[in-house]
């Protein structure tokens, strides 16, 4: 893996700021040693210390990162002011395939370099991951805070979020072609029905500002409002983990013919669009970096492998085929209203909700680390077992808050139990 490096980027909010102060010390407060120009790249890092004066902005302590300076003497910079790639983990930092601004990240106190964990017992082929040795989590707080309140519209609309846009049709599967909406296109929402057979996907009837009316595929639409009379979306499930993304697939166990078998949803997004966690926060159970991925050839198909290749689904290296990946555990009590209640009607009452988030380009966060809502969890990628920079998003469902992922399969839910696309 390549080595850890520092990107100076100054406030890119700020942009008449064109150079940052290097300190003799981790404090602003330290001689100034040099000044750097804004867009100075790859100082090799050679330390990281907290801010030696507790300084913090938000209630997040800065961070300083000592770096091999151009001249060839050294000097620490704020997490501010820079980004960061390449193998973190002796400094307390994730392994970063794409830069990203060092303060967005929890960095974990290390005495030594990390070392990545021995190989652990290959478990059969087409199962899920090995269990580890189970990693420290947060309690649910005695006196939770209050669920975030989400504002619904009275009328449903749904949102066009096909990439290349989406067939408005005369009747559902088959119907003649109308029109084609375009990406991002807003339409009014007045009926749905399934498709019917072992099918998941319902077809639903809109109005559109100037084609009238006609029928679409609900994966393709991203609803806001209250859609629940027409068997869609309530519209208080948390959002969809990231700001700007295109549908790719959705659900499939036993229930699309000619699908292949698909365990969660994929969204397509530019490399390194963030991936945010829900809003009322969560708590980190498990993060694995991909080992065998690199910056350069970060995916299975780009070493020789097929798309798929059973192999790769038992082989820690490659994330067991998810990449870089992140588990995040949602409590029963901080869930949304319409959640608890699908939930109950399912048997798992009180149960909480995991949520993985796989294909990363880099995590930043840690195992057992409590998210606030909306932080920034990692960016989106093209690790592991995957043909382009997208994020694969799986849930499971668990009464036992402290259920490893690797053990919980049988609680496999479509995600649209907990999220809007």
């Amino acid at each position: 893996m390549a080595q850890f490096l520092v990107n100076v980027i100054g406030i890119r909010n700020v942009p008449t700021i064109k150079e940052i102060n290097v300190r003799a010390a981790p404090t602003t407060t330290a001689a100034l040693i040099v000044r750097l120009s804004v867009g100075t790249r790859g100082l090799t890092v050679l330390d990281a210390q907290p801010d030696s004066a507790g300084t913090r902005m938000n209630g997040k302590l800065y961070e300083w990162l000592k770096v091999r300076l151009p001249s060839g003497g050294d000097g620490w910079i704020r997490d501010d002011l820079i980004e960061v790639e390449g193998d973190g983990t002796p400094f307390g930092y994730p392994v970063l395939l794409v830069p990203a601004i060092a303060f967005s990240m929890a960095r974990r106190i290390v005495g030594t370099p990390a070392v990545p964990p021995p190989p652990i017992a290959t478990p059969p082929v087409n199962t899920t991951p090995t269990p580890v040795a189970p990693a420290p989590v947060t309690p649910a707080p005695v006196n939770p805070a209050p669920v975030v309140p989400v504002t619904i519209s009275a009328e449903p609309r749904g949102r066009v979020i096909g990439k290349a846009g989406i067939n408005l049709r005369a009747a559902p599967v088959s119907g003649a072609v109308l029109t084609r909406l375009n990406y991002g296109d807003t339409v009014k929402i007045v009926n749905a029905q399934p498709q019917g057979g072992s099918s998941n996907y319902k077809w639903v009837r809109v109005i559109t500002a100037s084609s009238g009316d006609g029928f679409v595929r609900d994966d393709y639409l991203s609803i806001n409002g209250d859609a629940s009379a027409f068997g869609l979306s309530k519209g208080d499930e948390y959002p969809a983990p990231m700001g700007r993304y295109w549908w790719v697939r959705g659900f499939n166990v036993n229930q699309n013919p000619g699908e292949p078998e698909h365990l969660g949803w994929d969204f397509g997004a530019d490399t390194g669009e963030p991936i945010l966690a829900a809003p009322n926060g969560g708590t980190v159970t498990r993060v694995l970096l991909c080992r065998k991925c690199t910056p350069d050839k970060p995916s299975t198909l780009m070493h020789g492998f097929s798309l798929g290749d059973t192999s790769i689904y038992s082989d820690e290296g490659w994330g067991f085929g998810y990449g870089t990946f992140v588990v995040v555990r949602y409590d029963n009590h901080l869930l949304p209203a319409s959640v608890r209640d699908r939930l109950t009607a399912r048997g798992l009452s009180g149960a909480a909700l995991f949520a993985l988030y796989g294909h990363l380009s880099a995590a930043m966060v840690m195992t057992g680390q409590t998210l606030t809502g909306g932080q920034t969890i990692g960016t989106c990628g093209n690790t592991g077992n995957s043909q382009a920079p997208h994020l694969h998003l799986e849930v499971r469902a668990s009464t036992n808050v402290n259920a490893q992922w690797s053990n919980i399969r049988n609680g496999l839910l479509d995600p649209g139990v907990l999220f809007l696309r």
